[in-house]
């Protein structure tokens, strides 16, 4: 119980902490525009825009990302089990990220499944959390890989990035809640929060999410999925 309060108490602590940053940016740039709207050009109001908007959407991820977990936690996601044309579904992934056609090149191999019974929406935060995450510690003229493959009964998704890389003593716990590594916190912001929930999201699909990095060289994240199942389940 006691280890269970202090748990609690490090989430409450860390996720204030986390909130505060945008919080208070939306705040400052919101009360400069009240302040001094009258002397500033439409160019100098559109840049303070675009802050806010960023913040909020950056709070917004957060929110949406505790919710998550805190249903995860529970046990209060329910899976429910569909055919996905895997390829058109992929490229409509790809579609959604910031630059994603330009940046993220998706390869399929001929074994790969046409069709996998999945459930489109984890599967969607499963696709969008690894890509986002790749985008954000990759710069601009290094490509994001995304290839598709099978494995026996399985269905095997890769992202690959040229990000910093992990260093192999950090390696095994960036899948816990809130941990970020060292040259994560200096290379991009964010809660540490993305791959906990989608190791677990991946774990609610009957699948499972691995990583392998070489620092310097970028980061592989490998998502293996049963690609046939019953049609519906809780997770």
């Amino acid at each position: 119980m006691a280890d269970q309060q202090l748990r609690d108490l490090d989430l409450v602590a860390i996720t204030s902490h986390e909130m505060r940053t945008p919080l208070a940016a939306i705040r400052g740039f919101v009360d400069t525009l009240r302040r001094r709207r009258d002397t500033m050009d439409d160019e100098q109001v559109e840049e303070f825009l675009e802050v806010i908007a960023a913040q909020t959407d950056r709070l917004s991820r957060l929110v949406d990302d505790l919710l998550v977990l805190a249903g995860l936690e529970a046990g209060g996601i329910v899976v429910t089990l569909e055919p996905v044309l895997l390829v058109p579904f992929l490229e409509s992934v790809v579609g959604e990220q910031p630059d994603g056609e330009g940046r993220v090149r998706l390869t399929v191999s001929a074994e790969a499944p046409a069709t996998i019974d999945t459930d489109p929406l984890r599967l969607h935060q499963i696709v969008d959390n690894l890509l986002a995450n790749a985008l954000k510690y990759s710069s601009h003229d290094h490509p994001v890989s995304l290839s598709v493959a099978a494995d026996g009964d399985a269905v095997v998704l890769e992202v690959t990035d040229r990000g910093p890389g992990i260093p192999p003593e950090e390696l095994p716990r960036i899948f816990e809640p809130y941990y970020r590594t060292a040259g994560g916190r200096a290379a991009a912001d964010g809660a540490g929060l993305g791959l906990a929930i989608t190791r677990r999201l991946a774990e609610a699909l009957d699948g499972h999410l691995t990583a392998t990095s070489a620092v310097g060289e970028g980061s592989t994240f490998r998502v293996r999925l049963p690609a046939r199942r019953a049609p519906v389940r809780p997770s």
